[in-house]
């Protein structure tokens, strides 16, 4: 009996890896960008490395790629609530990104020397913004564990010392340099509506919202009456898209009706473009430098501010200030990024 289960796992495996690699060569059933396999002669002679760069490539591009990776996670979240190396799998549906761990048990927390060099590059620009005659602001977007880490599963212990986000606040006090801490607002709203979405890492409209009333009272600016909420379920969520790339699943997304309150001034294509510019009938210029967080706040500030200018371009393209002339500016980067803000913000020559 053993030597016929034997055989047949044999006949099995060998016959999946036919399967698959045939499949290569079906129309549509491979990797559809079309990258060439490694060459086992290259112009230098026998590549010695041809059987690791192979398993590499072959890894990524076999037939049905997609479509096997796609069952093997539902499989692992079915059944045992696992993501994968970029995804983690937490309660009630959420989903977690992985490089956001290290800041949620505090395992590789900024150095002193760090958080001095984070804080004295956001007094740099803040001091230049109120040179230039601008009023000035540094917002963090939390990461989504820090709001919602009662959904992270029971192995990940929540680190119970200063994050580097309290670390940095507290230089930032010390320097006179104006912030908003979101977390307490958030978490007071999360008891009432989701203000993340629970299969991508960011803030959903609501939490967008929120984050744009702060900011508009600190500036001492009003934000509009919108319309009535709008609650859609065509949100591509960023996590579901890593957990499963070859079918697209979409999350519900709480939003405001904003038709007619704002237009484009650039070519915007998606709000991942390096460069946005709007109009409305808000109050004052807007200049601000953002990372994806900002995706959600687009259609928010658009309507509170007369002009906007949002840059995703790093190093920050602080010659702006004197170009755009902006009323006031912003530095936005999400809680798991902040220790790149140094690099972001180039320092006075001489």
């Amino acid at each position: 009996m053993k030597k016929v289960l034997f055989k047949l796992f044999t006949l099995l495996f060998f016959a999946v890896c036919i399967f698959f690699s045939l499949g290569l060569v079906l129309p549509g059933a491979s990797d559809p960008t079309g990258e060439a396999p490694p060459a086992l002669i290259t112009e230098e002679g026998i590549n010695d490395d041809f059987g690791n760069v192979f398993e590499e490539w072959f890894s990524k591009h076999f037939a049905f790629h997609d479509e096997v990776t796609d069952f093997y996670a539902d499989a692992r979240l079915t059944l045992f609530n696992e993501g994968n190396d970029q995804v983690i799998a937490g309660k009630d549906n959420f989903l977690f990104f992985d490089d956001t761990t290290a800041d949620y048990i505090g395992s590789a927390p900024m150095t002193d020397g760090e958080i001095t060099e984070t804080a004295d590059a956001l007094a740099l620009l803040h001091r230049r913004t109120t040179e230039a005659g601008a009023s000035f602001l540094f917002l963090c977007a939390p990461n989504k564990n820090t709001i919602y880490g009662e959904y992270m599963p029971e192995r990940y212990i929540k680190n119970p010392n200063p994050t580097d986000m309290d670390r940095l606040f507290a230089e930032l006090e010390t320097r006179g340099v104006p912030y908003i801490d979101l977390r307490p607002i958030l978490a007071e709203a999360k008891e009432k509506t989701l203000v993340y979405h629970k299969r991508d890492t960011h803030w959903n409209g609501a939490g967008a919202e929120l984050a744009n009333r702060a900011i508009a009272s600190h500036f001492g600016l009003n934000t509009p009456e919108y319309g009535g909420t709008v609650t859609t379920n065509d949100f591509e969520g960023d996590l579901d898209a890593l957990l499963f790339p070859g079918k697209t699943m979409y999350d519900e997304n709480i939003t405001y009706n904003f038709e007619g309150l704002y237009a484009y001034t650039s070519a915007y294509a998606t709000p991942m473009d390096l460069v946005i510019t709007a109009r409305s009938a808000g109050e004052g210029k807007l200049l601000m430098f953002r990372d994806s967080f900002a995706n959600a706040l687009i259609p928010y500030l658009a309507t509170t501010y007369r002009e906007i200018r949002l840059e995703r371009v790093t190093p920050y393209q602080t010659s702006q200030l004197e170009t755009y002339k902006p009323d006031f500016v912003i530095v936005e980067i999400a809680e798991r990024n902040i220790r790149e803000i140094s690099g972001y913000i180039t320092p006075d020559e001489g």
